[in-house]
């Protein structure tokens, strides 16, 4: 179905020669979660016909389903019916009108931002806000509250891609305090996306240091990455390994030694 809806993309060039940007082809169709919840798989992608790739961008999402109007899994049973699924938020407002195949909602979309949106995050100290990351901005559901506290909050080194990224991971304002009061009060943005994105939790970071360690930002981040926890770390005191470090059980996980 992606290289129908590509190929699709490729043919409507010289139908729709002059769309401006941010329209284009869009895909829509329902998901189900890990957890059993469900949502929506979206596909968007424009083109800039005749201007070469750089022109070009897609942009391939699962949202909740909660957040979109006019469309429902029950509708993309009936095929052929026409539809026009509407998407809000602070950002702007997108839509994506045309039939259902397939169980997916296939068509064109249109976005159209939001000037007081792109206005109130300049004033918060966010620039280089393009027409299409303030599309992304809607679809991730960056707003203004929750950027406002971000720096409220004190977060370091805040930037429009990593404001991106920090809400694609779920960083809120109670896991930055909660890793503040862990011990982490001063957390920059990039270390806060390095450590939400390898599962880095307060909890994780009150364990270390219940088992004696006083581990630095980095130290919690390959400790999630090679599973260093309570019961590894018990495991091999109880081998009778004296003196151990987080750099010397780092090695042993990296060599395989506990195997």
């Amino acid at each position: 179905m992606k290289n129908l809806f590509l190929a699709a993309l490729y043919l409507a060039c010289s139908a729709f020669a002059g769309a401006q940007s941010l329209s284009g082809l869009c895909m829509l169709s329902a998901s189900r979660h890990n957890d059993g919840g469900s949502g929506w798989q979206v596909m968007l992608a424009s083109s800039n016909c005749g201007k070469g790739d750089d022109n070009s961008t897609s942009n391939n999402s699962t949202m909740v389903a909660d957040r979109w109007t006019g469309v429902s899994p029950e509708l993309l049973e009936k095929e052929a019916t026409t539809l026009t699924a509407n998407l809000h938020g602070d950002a702007g407002d997108l839509t994506c009108s045309g039939q259902v195949h397939d169980h997916a909602l296939s068509g064109r979309y249109a976005f159209m931002p939001s000037q007081p949106f792109l206005d109130q995050m300049r004033a918060l100290g966010f620039d280089g806000i393009t027409p299409q990351k303030q599309l992304s901005f809607l679809m991730l559901d960056v707003n203004t509250t929750w950027a406002r506290r971000l720096k409220e909050i004190g977060v370091l080194d805040l930037s429009t891609d990593k404001l991106m990224a920090l809400k694609a991971l779920r960083v809120d304002g109670d896991y930055i305090q909660a890793m503040a009061k862990a011990g982490y009060p001063e957390l920059h943005a990039g270390r806060l996306i390095e450590m939400k994105a390898v599962g880095v939790t307060p909890e994780r970071a009150r364990e270390a240091k219940e088992l004696g360690f006083a581990p630095t930002e980095r130290e919690l981040i390959q400790m999630s990455i090679f599973h260093i926890d309570r019961a590894f770390v018990e495991r091999m005191r109880a081998r009778g390994l004296n003196d151990l470090t987080l750099d010397k059980l780092i090695k042993i996980k990296i060599f395989k030694v506990d195997e």
